[in-house]
């Protein structure tokens, strides 16, 4: 069975209230949409914020890659410099030797005697020369033992020229202390 209402004022009562639900409904939506509106700033503010210290890195990165670079070569220089310092001390200690020993022979050659051939490895050293008297040729040798630069030296051989000389080869060994 149907009811009729002949009460206006029901009917007032019951669109209020629509109304009321109505507006509640659309303030939740206008609510919503602010908060998801602010959420989405931040998001968009925050996101702007890593990009730039993104670039930040980026730039930083880059910078670093350029100093570490500068740095390899650098180190490579100073690999390559420190090398050569390396070989020409020692190229100068091997000079200075030969200096050394050179000066030596000036004071223990006989007048009569000369050299004609000098040849070196990292090991020993081969004399030749020449003498008007054997007796040079064996006082030379012996002398030899006065030299600190070189060890277990021996005449490898002597021979009597045509011209009446003494050919010599005289073989020594590298001592292996410096002084």
């Amino acid at each position: 069975m149907y009811q009729v209402n002949f009460l206006p004022w029901r009917i007032q009562v019951q669109r209020r209230r629509g109304a009321f639900w109505l507006r509640v409904f659309a303030l939740q939506w206008v609510l919503m949409l602010v908060v998801l509106t602010v959420i989405m700033g931040l998001l968009r503010q925050q996101q702007a914020q890593r990009h730039e210290a993104l670039l930040v890195l980026v730039r930083q990165q880059a910078e670093l890659t350029d100093r570490h670079q500068r740095l390899q070569q650098a180190m490579a220089r100073l690999s390559r410099l420190t090398a050569l310092a390396e070989q020409y001390d020692k190229n100068l200690a091997y000079n200075r030797r030969y200096l050394r020993l050179l000066q030596q022979f000036s004071t223990l050659l006989p007048s009569s005697m000369w050299l004609i051939a000098f040849e070196s490895n990292a090991q020993s050293i081969s004399l030749r020369g020449l003498s008007r008297r054997y007796e040079a040729v064996v006082q030379f040798e012996q002398q030899l033992a006065t030299v600190p630069l070189l060890q277990s030296y021996r005449l490898a051989e002597v021979a009597r020229r045509q011209d009446g000389l003494f050919s010599f080869a005289l073989v020594a060994q590298w001592s292996r202390r410096d002084d």
